[in-house]
């Protein structure tokens, strides 16, 4: 066994078979589909190689593409594409990146598309949401993309939406003021619409805002089929999109805040919903004595589901759930005490109720209803455990 900070040396290579050796090229380099014979899936691998001569342009893009792969090291989300391995060759200032394979469209041909089948895969709305949640995730790590363009964004065959690309991505360090080394091949002369920052030659989280509702608003008004009813959010775009920045959203998180206020506001809730849904809520709120250390949440609705249904499927041969932490690990994720069937029961019925409920609720609806539930119950108490405590 090597001693702790010794080189650990993996040296069985991996082969991969060409799928297609013409997936997509750019002014970096270019992407082939390949399949890894081992685990039988496909993967995406994009090799930096510019078009250029230059050795110092070379390098200054390579030092970017190495900043790709920590970046996409550091996220996780379903909206983001993932990174599975990387190899660089400094010496020549060439790598690659082997990444998630998106089975799917991207936007301009998902919003060109829509209603060209029965039923979108999507309902606009929905994909819009996702690709807030996104960009909220990455502006939350301190990162902005710089790249937001038709290609870079795409919808898979199960309708979820990915962002792409982070070639020209940046880290943000906090309290350090926005510098921009690469203003010329982010800032674009050549569109039709600029934010003001263009002309003053920075780039931050707000402007990725921009051209993200700049993006979707020209390709939503491209089809004259995506009617009101199709995509709600007009006015939130219109704001994301104000060329000053100062009258934007402040962040990604308040134009996810955005989204749910209108969702609320608009939502037809009838007394029967209200019921189904205050049932639950008031079991969650009964049932959790208190966080330990910190509140931490699920937000997930298809991970909130998934817990849903594991937990009535234990019990499904009982009146009553027996376990109520099975319940509230649906929506809490982090350590908590809780009170138990003799205080507080949750009845069966009760939750495939809310559960049957919540599936045919829309997405919006959804995500609207965890956050309700999240809210609620964010308000019960913290306890410190004594191991934090300082003495």
């Amino acid at each position: 066994m090597k001693p702790n900070g010794d080189i650990v040396e993996f040296l069985k290579k991996r082969d991969y078979v060409m799928v297609n050796n013409a997936l997509g090229s750019g002014s970096f380099g270019k992407t082939v589909l390949l399949q890894d014979p081992f685990i039988d899936e496909l993967v995406v691998a994009k090799k930096y190689e510019p078009e250029t001569d230059d050795s110092d342009v070379k390098e200054r893009f390579y030092r970017n593409f190495l900043d790709e792969i920590k970046m996409l090291y550091k996220l996780n989300h379903r909206n983001v594409v993932r990174i599975y391995n990387y190899y660089a060759y400094e010496e020549v200032s060439t790598g690659y990146i082997l990444m998630e394979y998106i089975e799917g469209k991207t936007i301009d041909k998902f919003v060109a598309e829509y209603w060209d089948d029965f039923l979108p895969i999507a309902h606009m709305d929905d994909v819009f949401t996702q690709l807030v949640d996104g960009f909220q995730y990455i502006e939350r790590n301190g990162i902005v993309h710089r790249d937001i363009r038709e290609g870079n964004i795409m919808v898979d065959k199960s309708g979820v939406a990915k962002i792409i690309d982070f070639g020209i991505g940046k880290v943000i360090e906090k309290g350090v003021a926005p510098t921009d080394s690469l203003v010329a091949e982010i800032n674009r002369a050549d569109s039709e619409t600029l934010p003001q920052e263009h002309y003053e030659g920075i780039y931050t989280s707000k402007t990725d805002m921009f051209y993200l509702a700049e993006l979707l608003n020209r390709l939503i008004k491209g089809n004259k089929r995506i009617s009101d009813t199709d995509f709600t959010y007009h006015n939130i775009l219109d704001k994301m999109m104000d060329k000053n920045p100062r009258n934007r959203y402040p962040s990604f998180k308040k134009v996810r805040e955005a989204i749910d206020k209108y969702d609320f506001i608009n939502m037809d809730i009838s007394e029967a919903d209200k019921k189904i849904y205050q049932e639950f809520s008031n079991f969650l709120f009964r049932a959790i004595s208190c966080y330990i250390d910190e509140r931490k949440f699920n937000y997930d609705v298809d991970a909130f589901i998934a817990q849903l249904e594991n937990a009535l499927r234990a019990n499904c041969f009982e009146d009553t759930v027996q376990n109520n932490a099975d319940i509230i690990r649906s929506i809490v994720t982090g350590n908590f005490r809780y009170n138990s069937i003799t205080f507080c029961s949750a009845s069966y019925n009760g939750v495939r109720e809310f559960l049957d409920w919540f599936k045919k609720s829309t997405p919006q609806s959804q995500q609207l209803i965890l956050n309700n539930l999240i809210f609620k119950v964010s308000r019960i108490d913290i306890e410190i455990s004594e191991a934090d405590l300082p003495f």
